[in-house]
């Protein structure tokens, strides 16, 4: 859902902000007040091609952003594709700046991506329903998904459908993989052979290197380490004139200033602290000493294990568990080498069994495609001939494809406005407004769940129709807007009547200057723009009457 839209520097509009809410919203204005600008503001914010003559005369750059509502999870798995998070409040900033260069820029979350990437989240946020034809709905996939929430239990059919294939790919790319010369196999047998034998002899164990990091300082400074702690308990201790020996003097030096009066308790204090401290200090370095391994052979034999492991991870990998984890590897690689026949005969026949029941599966979802096939263009039929598209035929083309995850299935949305004409794929069989009535029906009669989250724009689907037919656009559109939220660009007070939320776009002229602007209406404004819409610039009472009327018809 589109919660708010910002637009800066772009063609006519200087500076706007507008708040959207849920439902059904109207777009309405004179012929030329700006309706277009605002819906190509919104294609441009969902990755349409840019150009450089809409940034408004005499600023450097125009800005357009967008924040939606997210409650999706293809749109949260796309974004954690891109390692975007959502905000706090769990909307999305979609933000694009065009520059009067021709550079341009896009952004999610302010984090900055391409062009392509801002079309591929915007195709899932927004569908546009205009005259350019580039529907969703017209999408073979998209399509397809239409069918299956029509369809009973498919969704389970589906998911044994996608392993099989999963597992077909998978014993397929085996067989690949195995189709390899005698001479090939025999040289990775030998590689890997070498390979493992070479890991295998090492016996390498996991925190080893950490350990021999630790160890190798020691044994390469023992002999420093040695003489210095030797230093030091001849300093503390051993030597005849001795630290401890001349602080053991001055402790009995206080002791008799105190005997004779003074009070020298606190240095004395002192100096049995010092005292205790140079003792623990001798017996800490005299344990050092005892721990010191002078030994040569043992410091060989730690830099060449060192060595080792320093070899085998240019080799096999960064650290010993990738070391470990590939010889695990290649160890089942070579097993799979040396018995190769047997696991080719082994592979083939699971093959065949895979498909087999694959096929199966996929016949079995195609028949139940096609009973649920016949009831949803039934469905479309009805809606259509509500939105006074009468004698129409609406039908699903069934074709054959090789079976995949989703079946064997190639489907295409058929239409025809007048039975008895030739019926043609939908995307080629109508147009304007009629195809966009066409696809308003599909989206009513479905029960697919796939766009509940995305907001539907349409621009002047009611174009070239009667009041009659404009009355009952609205009536189907203000019944979709309960499934999500709806947007309608239109000129028909018919149609506009039924909206919850009405903007009205409108021209200003200052200093010289034309700006466009948009401002949602109150519930007084929108009867008078509903009659300006009935009886042209002015409002007549009767007009203002006829627009209640109108109004009151969504009661």
């Amino acid at each position: 859902m589109l919660l708010s839209l910002s637009i800066k520097n772009y063609a006519l509009i200087e500076d706007l902000n507008i708040d959207f809410t849920d439902g059904f919203t109207v777009i309405t204005g004179e012929t030329g007040a700006g309706k277009s600008i605002l819906i190509k503001s919104m294609e441009l914010l969902c990755g349409a091609r840019a150009d450089s003559s809409a940034v408004r005369s005499g600023f450097p750059f125009c800005s357009i952003s967008g924040v939606f509502e997210c409650n999706d999870k293809k749109i949260s798995d796309f974004l954690n594709a891109l390692s975007v998070n959502l905000n706090e409040d769990g909307a999305i900033v979609l933000r694009r700046t065009v520059e009067n260069a021709g550079r341009s820029k896009a952004f999610i979350n302010d984090a900055p991506v391409s062009v392509s990437t801002l079309a591929e989240i915007g195709a899932l946020l927004i569908d546009f329903h205009n005259q350019d034809e580039k529907h969703s709905l017209l999408d073979a996939q998209c399509q397809l998904e239409i069918l299956d929430a029509e369809t009973p239990n498919i969704s389970i059919l589906l998911e044994k459908t996608a392993k099989l294939y999963a597992r077909a790919n998978q014993i397929k790319a085996d067989l690949e993989a195995a189709q390899m010369s005698e001479v090939q196999r025999e040289r990775k047998i030998d590689l890997y052979s070498f390979q493992l034998q070479e890991i295998n002899d090492a016996k390498l164990e996991l925190g080893e290197e950490e350990k021999l990091e630790n160890e190798l300082p020691l044994l390469k400074n023992a002999e420093k380490i040695a003489a210095l702690s030797q230093e030091v308990s001849a300093l503390l201790y051993l030597n005849e004139n001795s630290a401890i020996s001349r602080i053991e003097k001055s402790k009995k030096n206080i002791e008799n200033i105190n005997n004779y009066g003074a009070d020298a308790s606190s240095a004395l204090l002192l100096i049995e602290q010092s005292l205790l401290g140079a003792q623990e200090a001798r017996r800490e370095i005299e344990n050092i000493l005892a721990k010191i391994d002078l030994n040569s052979d043992k410091l060989n034999s730690a830099l060449e294990r060192a060595e080792l492991i320093k070899k085998l991870k240019k080799k096999y990998g960064k650290n010993i568990e990738e070391i470990l984890n590939y010889a695990l590897q290649i160890e089942t690689e070579l097993k799979s080498l040396q018995n190769f026949e047997e696991n080719n005969e082994k592979l083939t026949k699971e093959l065949e069994e895979t498909l087999k029941e694959l096929k199966s599966l996929c016949k079995k979802i195609s028949a139940e495609r096609q009973k649920a096939a016949k009831v949803f263009c039934q469905n479309v039929q009805k809606e259509l001939s509500q939105l006074e598209i009468n004698n129409a035929v609406f039908d699903i083309k069934f074709d054959e494809k090789e079976p995949s995850s989703d079946g064997s299935d190639k489907i295409e949305f058929m239409f025809c406005a007048n039975s008895g004409e030739k019926i043609l794929p939908l995307v080629s069989s109508a147009s304007g407004g009629e195809l966009s009535r066409v696809l308003l029906a599909v989206e009513i009669a479905s029960k697919s769940e796939k766009s509940r989250s995305q907001t539907v724009i349409f621009d002047e689907i009611d174009s070239g129709t009667g009041g009659k037919a404009g009355e009952k656009i609205g009536k189907k559109l203000a019944q979709l807007s309960n499934k999500k939220q709806v947007f309608l660009i239109t000129h028909l007070a018919q149609s506009a009547a039924f909206a919850k939320t009405h903007i009205k776009v409108f021209k200003e002229t200052k200093n010289s200057r034309v700006y466009a602007k948009a401002e949602i209406l109150t519930e007084k404004e929108h009867i008078e723009e509903i009659a300006r819409m009935v009886s042209g610039q002015k409002i007549t009472k009767s007009a203002i009457e006829h627009a209640k009327e109108l109004i009151n018809l969504k009661q």
